[in-house]
């Protein structure tokens, strides 16, 4: 199969997408989009970008990275079992690009730990995790840590701060997070429950060394056999997975049975795929085109960036009760008025701008046949239609959870 990048491409749920050969179509963009890449400047140098000056254009979002909010606003997500209804947005037409809204950088400290887990792997110019090697895409480095902690942020304001979902006791023993990554997620529930002891797991030693004394971090597989005793943990926890799981149904199994009986599964993701209030999404959207070669590089590597649409049908058919799923829709860019969707939106495409050439350059150059120039030039297109306030879309993130029965078969 050539899997070159094509002049046309297939939809990405809901709308059409139609993306130039990122080499062979002749791009303008600025220099502040193309930055210092070393593999956009061999593509300029080919003759195959022309520049513009920096006065061209507006780019709103260059240079921000927020990675942590400090204010809090109340924003009621939808109900339970509701169904998924588009909220009416109204565009901000006087925004001029500030924020009223505190963001600072954030830091992390690795963890001391054996070589053969610390000697990472760098692939084009990005760090990869060493220990199961190869079984994750992402990379494992400063960017994308800070990356994480922006979608941490943009979760605890679009559901006003609850670290989870799923009613667990007030004084909970024992939590499991899965794919902990900086472990932000797992420290806050530690601070929350100082009754519990909090495990977080991922594959990358990431997580900061000054952590609550009942918080712990253990590097692991989730899709190998689990070692804890069954029955033990109150809520085993899973969050921003699809490019980590490949065998929900086996994940699924194993924490139902470390769930103690009457305790929780919680699983929450975000569904990429774009859809506009206004139809205001290009017939020729380099969003959609990037999602569309995203998703089909994922599924050659086993895994489902569409999955969340079957989370709940998947934990009724693992055998837990009371399931309930809740959806929540999430703005991209700044351009709703509402200042806490405003707020939202700006760490979405915060996080989305600089996790872009991370999320895919393996994905592309090892699966598409991509070379890491065409990755690079087709990128500055996608960041330039983020960068678009004219562009009003939005995405779902899906929570659902479950409650183990009290009497197992």
């Amino acid at each position: 199969m050539d899997n070159t990048p094509p002049t046309t491409s297939e939809s990405a749920e809901p709308a059409q997408a139609q993306a130039p050969n990122p080499l062979t179509a002749h791009h303008k963009f600025s220099p502040a989009e193309l930055g210092d890449n070393p593999n956009v400047e061999k593509a300029s140098e080919s003759g195959k970008v022309e520049i513009l000056s920096l006065n061209d254009e507006a780019h709103p979002y260059l240079g921000q990275q927020p990675a942590q909010l400090l204010t809090h606003d109340h924003l009621a997500s939808v109900g339970a079992n509701a169904p998924i209804v588009q909220p009416t947005f109204e565009v901000d037409e006087d925004y001029d690009g500030s924020s009223t809204f505190d963001f600072s950088d954030s830091s992390s400290f690795v963890s001391s730990l054996s070589s053969k887990i610390t000697d990472y792997q760098w692939d084009n110019g990005r760090r990869y995790h060493a220990y199961k090697e190869g079984h994750y895409p992402l990379p494992n480095d400063e960017t994308e840590l800070d990356r994480e902690d922006m979608k941490h942020h943009m979760m605890m304001l679009i559901t006003n701060g609850r670290l989870h979902h799923a009613p667990i006791p007030s004084k909970p023993t024992k939590i499991l997070d899965l794919g902990t990554g900086t472990g932000i997620w797992a420290i806050q529930v530690a601070e929350e429950y100082p009754s519990a002891e909090v495990i977080g797991t991922d594959l990358s030693p990431i997580q900061p060394e000054w952590i609550p004394p009942n918080c712990i971090f253990e590097v692991d597989d989730l899709e190998k056999e689990w070692l804890w005793a069954s029955d033990s943990f109150d809520l085993v926890h899973v969050r921003f997975m699809f490019l980590a799981i490949r065998d929900y149904p086996k994940m699924l199994k194993e924490a139902m049975r470390v769930i103690k009986p009457g305790g929780y599964f919680e699983i929450a993701e975000l569904y990429f795929f774009p859809e506009s209030p206004d139809n205001s999404i290009p017939e020729n959207s380099q969003v959609v085109a990037f999602l569309t070669y995203l998703t089909e590089a994922a599924a050659m590597m086993g895994f489902d960036l569409k999955v969340s649409k079957r989370f709940k049908d998947l934990v009724i058919d693992a055998g837990y009760e009371e399931v309930t799923e809740e959806t929540i829709i999430i703005p991209w860019s700044s351009w709703p008025k509402d200042p806490r969707l405003k707020a939202v939106g700006t760490f979405q495409v915060a996080q989305l701008r600089q996790g872009l050439q991370g999320i895919c350059m393996k994905l592309f150059t090892k699966f598409l046949g991509w070379t890491p120039a065409e990755v690079e030039v087709f990128l500055v297109g996608v960041r330039r239609e983020l960068d678009d306030r004219s562009i009003h879309m939005t995405n779902e993130a899906r929570v659902v959870y479950g409650r183990k029965p009290l009497h197992s078969v």
